[in-house]
C-alpha cells in the first residue's frame, strides 16, 4: 500500500520537474528575442549562441535550430548557414513524421494513452511552423537559384500538410476517452468556463476565420508561383486555387489564377515579381494558471494549474502598398501567423485540459492518501507534493519566436534589373534597391528595428532566365548564384 503511494508521489513530484527547460523558454531566449525587435541581428546572434553555451551538438533541439536558421538569412551572406540550419531543423521533423505514421497505426486506447504522456517532452514544433519550415526552406533555394530543389521543398509541404490533417482528426476522440479512463471526467471544460483565461484571444475574426492552424495562404501562393515560373501550369493553378480557399477575401490571390489561364507571357526584358513583405514579431507564449474544482474521491479540492497563452502582437503595421520604382503596388495580407498561433493554442487546449486534470487527478488523490493513511508523515507527504505541483506548474512556452507575425503579398511586372523598392511604416520609410533577373523572380522584404530593411532576392534558374548576359566572367557568374542580402542603415523618413 505504501510502496504504490510512495511511488505515485515520487511520479508525480517528477512530472512536475520534467518541464523546467519548456517553462523557461521565454526566459531563455529574452536576450535573442529584444535584440531581434530591435534590428540587432549580430548581437541577436551572439545571445542565441550564449543561451546554448555548454550544450552538446547532438543535444541541441529543434527551436534551437528553427531560431538560428531565421537570424543568419538576415545576416548578410548568412543563406548558406540558414539553410544548413534548417536541414538540420528538417531532421529533427522527419523523426515527428515517422512517429505520427506510427500513431496513426495504433488504436484509439493506444493513442489516447499516449497523449496523456505527451506534456514538457521532445519539442516537435506547432504545426504551422512544420509547414513554415517547408515555406522558408523553398524562399532559400531561390535564394540560390535552385528552383528545381524549392520545387522539392513544396512537395514535402504538402505531405506534411496531409500527415498533420490525418494525424489531428484521429487524436480529438482518443484523447478524450483515455482521459476519461483515468478518472479525469471533466476533460471537456469550455474555454469560457476556465476563469481567468483570457478566451478572448481566440475572438478575433482573423482566429475564427482559419480553416486550421497549419494551412498559409501565403504557402500556397508561392507554391502556385514557383510552379508557373517551371513550365508546370497544373500544379501552379492548384496553388493559387488553395490559396485562394484559404483567403477567399483577398482579390490579389484570384490575379495568380487568372494569369496561368490565360497563359500569359512575361515581354522580354521585364521580370515577374513577388514581393513577400514579413512585418512585425511572434507574441511570445506565456503562462497563466488556473485553480479548478477536481472532483476527487467522495468530495471536491481545488487544484491549480497552468495553461499557454498567446497575447496578440502589438507591432501590427501591414503596409497595403509598396512603391517599386516609379510605381505603387497594391499590397495584401495573407497570412497572420499571429493568428495562427492562437488558432493552434486554441485546438491545443482539450488536449492541455486533459493532460492537467488527469495529472490534478492523480496529485490529489496522492495527498489523499497521504493524510488519510500515513499519519504525522503522511500529512507532510501530501504537502509537500501539493506545493512541489503548486511551484513547478507551468505550461509550455516553446515557440519560434522569430518568425513574423504577419506575410504580405504584392506582385509586379518589373523592367529587369536594379530597381529601389520602399514602403513606410509608422517608424518611417524603408527603402532598398534590389536587382531581379530572369522571367520570374522573389523577393523577401523584412523591416529590422526602425531603420534597416533585409532584402532577399531570388537568382535565376536553368530555364527561367529571360535574357543572359554576354559572356559573364567567372567571377560575376559566382556572385550570381549566391544570396542578395542586404541592409540599409539608417533609412530616414522621407528618402
Amino acid at each position: 500500500m505504501w510502496g504504490a503511494t510512495l511511488r505515485t508521489t515520487a511520479l508525480v513530484c517528477g512530472a512536475t520537474l520534467l518541464g523546467a527547460c519548456a517553462q523557461n523558454y521565454g526566459n531563455r531566449v529574452a536576450a535573442t528575442s529584444d535584440s531581434f525587435r530591435a534590428g540587432g541581428i549580430e548581437t541577436a546572434i551572439a545571445a542565441h549562441d550564449k543561451a546554448h553555451e555548454g550544450v552538446k551538438p547532438e543535444d541541441l533541439d529543434l527551436l534551437y535550430f528553427l531560431e538560428r536558421g531565421e537570424l543568419m538569412r538576415l545576416r548578410k551572406d548568412g543563406l548558406k548557414p540558414s539553410t544548413d540550419a534548417w536541414f538540420k531543423a528538417t531532421e529533427k521533423i522527419q523523426v515527428w513524421e515517422e512517429d505520427s505514421r506510427s500513431k496513426l497505426t495504433k488504436s484509439a486506447g493506444e493513442l489516447g494513452a499516449a497523449l496523456l504522456s505527451e506534456s514538457f517532452n521532445r519539442y516537435d514544433g506547432q504545426d504551422y511552423e512544420k509547414v513554415m519550415l517547408s515555406t522558408r526552406l523553398a524562399q532559400n533555394h531561390l535564394m540560390a537559384g535552385r528552383w528545381d530543389d524549392a520545387r522539392i521543398e513544396i512537395r514535402r509541404m504538402y505531405e506534411r500538410e496531409t500527415l498533420i490533417a490525418s494525424l489531428r482528426e484521429k487524436e480529438v476522440q482518443a484523447l478524450k476517452d483515455a482521459a476519461e479512463e483515468k478518472g479525469a471526467k471533466d476533460t471537456e471544460v469550455k474555454l469560457k468556463d476556465i476563469k481567468g483565461y483570457p478566451v478572448e484571444i481566440f475572438d478575433d475574426p482573423e482566429v475564427t476565420g482559419l480553416r486550421n492552424a497549419y494551412q498559409s495562404a501565403a504557402s500556397h501562393y508561392l507554391a502556385g508561383f514557383v510552379f508557373e515560373a517551371l513550365n508546370e501550369p497544373s500544379l501552379a493553378t492548384a496553388g493559387y486555387r488553395q490559396a485562394i480557399e484559404l483567403r477567399p477575401d483577398v482579390p490579389m490571390l484570384q490575379k495568380g489564377l487568372e494569369g496561368v489561364a490565360t497563359s500569359k507571357r512575361v515581354p522580354a526584358g521585364k521580370t515577374d515579381v513577388l514581393f513577400v513583405i514579413e512585418s512585425g514579431s511572434m507574441p511570445a507564449r506565456e503562462t497563466v494558471k488556473i485553480t479548478l474544482p477536481v472532483p476527487i474521491g467522495a468530495g471536491v479540492k481545488l487544484l491549480s494549474t497552468s495553461y499557454p497563452v498567446i497575447r496578440p502582437a502589438k507591432d501590427t503595421f501591414i503596409p497595403t502598398s509598396i512603391k517599386v520604382g516609379d510605381a505603387s503596388v497594391p499590397a495584401a495580407m495573407v497570412t497572420s501567423l499571429d493568428a495562427m498561433a492562437r488558432r493552434a493554442l486554441k485546438d491545443e487546449m482539450p488536449g492541455a485540459v486533459a493532460r492537467s486534470m488527469v495529472r490534478m487527478v492523480v496529485s490529489g488523490a496522492a495527498q489523499e492518501a497521504l493524510q488519510r493513511n500515513g499519519g504525522a508523515f503522511g500529512s507532510l507527504m501530501s504537502l509537500a507534493v501539493g506545493l512541489t505541483s503548486a511551484a513547478t506548474e507551468s505550461a509550455d512556452t516553446r515557440q519560434w519566436r522569430t518568425l513574423p507575425a504577419n506575410i504580405s503579398l504584392a506582385r509586379a511586372v518589373v523592367p529587369s534589373g536594379a530597381l529601389p523598392v520602399s514602403f513606410t511604416t509608422p517608424q518611417g520609410s524603408f527603402r532598398q534597391e534590389v536587382k531581379v533577373d530572369g522571367t520570374y523572380a522573389l523577393v523577401v522584404l523584412r523591416p529590422l528595428g526602425n531603420s534597416d530593411l533585409s532584402a532577399l532576392v531570388s537568382q535565376p534558374g536553368a530555364g527561367l532566365v529571360a535574357a543572359a548576359p554576354a559572356k559573364p566572367e567567372p567571377a560575376k557568374r559566382n556572385a550570381r548564384r549566391a544570396s542578395t542580402t542586404v541592409a540599409s542603415k539608417g533609412a530616414a523618413k522621407g528618402q
